[in-house]
Parts: C-alpha cells; sequence; structure tokens
C-alpha cells in the first residue's frame, strides 16, 4: 500500500536540499507534524512541559544538537 502523503513529503525535502543546500545551510534532521505540537499555542505552554516524550520535541532537541554542532565547527 502506498500514502502519497508520505512520498510527498519525501519529494519536498529532496527538493529543498536540491535547491538551497548549495546556498544555506540545509539539515537532514525532519521534524514531524504533530498535533500535540500544534496544540502547545492553544494550552500557551510550551511542547517541553506539553509533550515531554513527543517526537516532535525530540526532533526538535536533535535539530538544536546539530546546529550547535555546526556553529562550533564554523566558528571553531
Amino acid at each position: 500500500m502506498m500514502d502519497p502523503i508520505i512520498n510527498y513529503a519525501k519529494d519536498i525535502v529532496r527538493q529543498v536540499q536540491g535547491t538551497y543546500s548549495s546556498a544555506v545551510r540545509v539539515f537532514e534532521t525532519q521534524i514531524p507534524m504533530s498535533v500535540r505540537a500544534a496544540e502547545t499555542s492553544a494550552e500557551g505552554t510550551s511542547l517541553y512541559r506539553y509533550d515531554p516524550n513527543g517526537k516532535a520535541l525530540q526532533a526538535y532537541l536533535s535539530l538544536t544538537q546539530d546546529i550547535l554542532r555546526w556553529e562550533t565547527q564554523e566558528n571553531g
């Protein structure tokens, strides 16, 4: 069975990497869609408090680590 939404998302990732990676840093970390992450603004709280074990938060933490590693390498 094929999921067209997943295939579309993969196409978008490839397009972003192909189009922008020569001009700007494109990180590998992908933030997944998350209803719980979207609910945080309505709840008036952070993702850390609202969904501390969620996949979206883990992805944001991973992206933060990727950025810090890249910054350290660039600015040595």
